[in-house]
Order: C-alpha cells, then sequence, then structure tokens
C-alpha cells in the first residue's frame, strides 16, 4: 500500500513538472489530467473498445501537440498502442507527439521505441 502511495505521489509529481515544461517552451491551452487543467479529450481505437487519453496537450506553433509521460509497465501491447494512436492522430492533424521521459525512465523508454515503430519525440525530465 506505501508503494502504491509513493508510486502514484511519484507520477503525479512528474506530470506537474511534464506541465511546466510544456508551458515554459511556449505551448498554449494545456489540458492535462492535473486538477486545475481541463481535460484532455479522449480518443477510441477504432475496431477496440479501448478508450485512450493523453497526458497532455497544447496548442503550439505547429499544431497540436500531444504529450505523454514515460512509465514502466507491464503492459507494453497498451502502452505501444496508445503511442501509435497519438502518433498517428498528430501527423492527421499537422501536429507533433512528445514522449517526456522522466529520470529512470530512459531505458524502458529507448526499448520500445527501438522495438515499434512509434514516431515521437522524446523530452527529458528535469529532475
Amino acid at each position: 500500500m506505501i508503494v502504491e502511495v509513493d508510486e502514484s505521489k511519484k507520477i503525479h509529481d512528474w506530470m506537474l513538472k511534464a506541465v511546466e515544461l510544456v508551458e515554459s517552451r511556449g505551448f498554449t491551452d494545456v489540458k492535462s489530467k492535473l486538477d486545475g487543467y481541463e481535460d484532455p479529450i479522449s480518443f477510441d481505437k477504432k475496431g477496440d473498445d479501448t478508450n485512450y487519453t493523453p497526458d497532455i496537450t497544447a496548442e503550439g506553433n505547429h499544431g497540436k501537440a500531444y504529450f505523454e509521460l514515460a512509465r514502466k509497465t507491464d503492459e507494453v501491447t497498451s502502452l505501444v498502442s496508445k503511442w501509435k494512436l497519438l502518433s498517428t492522430i498528430a501527423k492527421m492533424k499537422k501536429g507533433s507527439f512528445h514522449i517526456i521521459v522522466p529520470y529512470g525512465q530512459n531505458k524502458f523508454t529507448q526499448e520500445i521505441l527501438d522495438k515499434y515503430p512509434v514516431e515521437a519525440d522524446l523530452i527529458k525530465l528535469p529532475s
């Protein structure tokens, strides 16, 4: 139980830093799952009952940007499906897809991107 609470707090702290990072890069109309922000729009995957919500969305100089916070998971297939969907939507809307990588998540994230064809910009989250 304590581990779950610690993990949840760590992810929340990462999300706060990620939103600050996005805003500091000049993005506007930031939407996030955090309190005080409007929730990002969810997407349904065709042929599947799965619903995907990006961690953060924002408007930039080059259109809509989608941001995901990288975090280790045992559900790699679901994660890859979500990242592929967000990457495809970003391309369709002439926007961009970014994966924000906190400290300790880089190896996991890079292994996923090396194994699966997901087009994304990696952004390291400052500690």
